[in-house]
């Protein structure tokens, strides 16, 4: 069975994560022993629940590691029910310290030819095809993290500057002599945006993790 990405949680406006996707790694796949030169398998690859352990999304797969390594998937669209089957392109490189790396080919139907050479491909949420993490436009959920803690950040940069403290806790400190009610205003409610945008992204986070496993 496949890794256990198999988070499908998004929220409204909120780039879609890597985590929230149906994800293939190609080092699976070596380890299951399915890129071993000269051979020809097929079967089935699935992700799991990790609350529950049921099979939640399975695909099926042709790997041909002949003459011209490649790989055909077949699988329903999560949301749709439609029929996929469509060639996947797999190549092989060796570095300088030996041995063999394998690579997927981007088949860029997502967002039009890409050809990158990926090991991670993804069936994002609403999308038919898998994709790279640029062509499906993903980002990591601890960008998103990131993302709150600049919000809060300024929140409180914007605090210092009015010359009170950056605890958020502490009241919002009065307008400072000769500034324009317009411009302390202005800056009260900026401030209250970007803190409240970081508890949002924060909350989502935590319910992504804890609640939409």
């Amino acid at each position: 069975m496949g890794n256990e990405n198999s988070g499908r949680w998004t929220s409204p406006g909120a780039k879609t994560t890597v985590e929230q996707c149906y994800a293939l790694d190609i080092a699976d796949w070596r380890r299951e022993g399915l890129l071993q030169p000269g051979t020809r398998r097929s079967g089935f690859w699935g992700w799991r629940d990790v609350g529950t352990g049921n099979v939640m999304h399975r695909i099926g797969y042709g790997i041909d590691i002949r003459v011209d390594p490649h790989a055909r998937l077949a699988y329903e669209v999560p949301r749709t029910g439609e029929c996929m089957n469509y060639r996947l392109d797999l190549v092989c490189t060796c570095p300088n310290y030996g041995g063999q790396r394998w690579w997927f080919v981007c088949p860029g139907l997502v967002s039009g030819a890409c050809g990158r050479r990926v090991r991670k491909l993804y069936l994002a949420s609403g999308e038919e095809y898998f994709g790279c993490r640029r062509c499906c436009d993903l980002r990591y959920a601890s960008q998103r993290e990131d993302y709150a803690h600049r919000a809060m950040s300024k929140a409180q940069a914007i605090r210092v500057r009015l010359g009170g403290s950056a605890a958020m806790v502490d009241e919002f400190p009065p307008k400072p002599k000769r500034m324009w009610w317009k411009t302390y205003r202005l800056l009260q409610a900026r401030s209250e945006e970007l803190r409240l945008k970081s508890l949002q992204i924060a909350l989502r986070s935590y319910a992504r993790r804890y609640y939409y496993p």
